[in-house]
């Protein structure tokens, strides 16, 4: 008898904790969203009675999604300042492009070599979206697509480990991404690229793709450097 009411009570206490758990993933991944999108701009301070209220959370579930979000570097947590949204630092965002640009290639290469059939046919239905986003002004379909583009290559070849280290460096990414698209000629400069990316790709001509997504991604990098003469506010150096 005691061990089923401690059962019972282990169960609850369970229970509990989970439901606690999906109230601070919710929130963690609401606000999360909020920052990568830019709705939250950088040192936005962050009032925890008006997202309690919206998440409907408790502060205590509140505090563990900031705490997730500045252990990913994204909230800063100062005493007597609260938690804010934190600036890019350029120089992590400059490491985080050559840890891509180094997988990245390597991928493309692979993708030109081994790509199946049908991993292939996906990625040119991805670039068809693409340009019918472009042509719609959808700019919020147009770069989940784009994220689509780059992860979808990994995946089709099955290439699961380097998944696992280029996700988390295109979150870190995210931000610069979403800040630069909106810019003048961004969008359309970023569909072309990939159209030459998928072009090589198809063709099995490794050598012009690992060059076309080096161009690609260094463009963003020199376009970020540029952005970031423009708007200081933004970054950390």
């Amino acid at each position: 008898m005691h061990s089923i009411g401690g059962f019972s009570a282990g169960a609850t206490a369970a229970r509990g904790q989970g439901a606690r758990e999906s109230k601070v993933n919710r929130a963690y991944l609401a606000l999360k969203q909020a920052i990568v999108t830019g709705t939250l701009a950088p040192d936005t301070p962050i009032d925890k009675s008006e997202w309690c209220a919206r998440f409907e959370v408790s502060r205590l579930s509140l505090t563990g999604a900031i705490n997730r979000l500045a252990f990913e570097g994204l909230v800063v947590i100062e005493p007597q300042r609260g938690s804010y949204i934190a600036r890019i630092r350029l120089e992590d965002v400059k490491q985080w492009m050559l840890m891509r640009r180094a997988l990245e290639m390597e991928v493309v290469v692979c993708c030109a070599t081994t790509l199946p059939t049908e991993g292939l046919a996906k990625l040119g239905q991805n670039v068809a979206y693409q340009q019918a986003a472009l042509a719609s002004g959808d700019l919020q379909g147009f770069h989940e697509l784009d994220t689509r583009f780059h992860r979808q290559m990994a995946e089709a070849l099955g290439l699961t480990r380097v998944s696992e280290v280029l996700d988390p460096i295109r979150t870190h990414l995210e931000r610069v991404r979403r800040t630069l698209l909106p810019e003048p000629g961004r969008m359309q400069e970023t569909f072309a690229e990939h159209q030459a990316i998928y072009q090589a790709i198809a063709e099995k001509d490794a050598d012009r793709a690992r060059g076309e997504i080096a161009n690609h991604l260094d463009r963003v990098a020199c376009e970020l450097q540029l952005f970031a003469t423009r708007h200081p506010d933004f970054f950390d150096s």
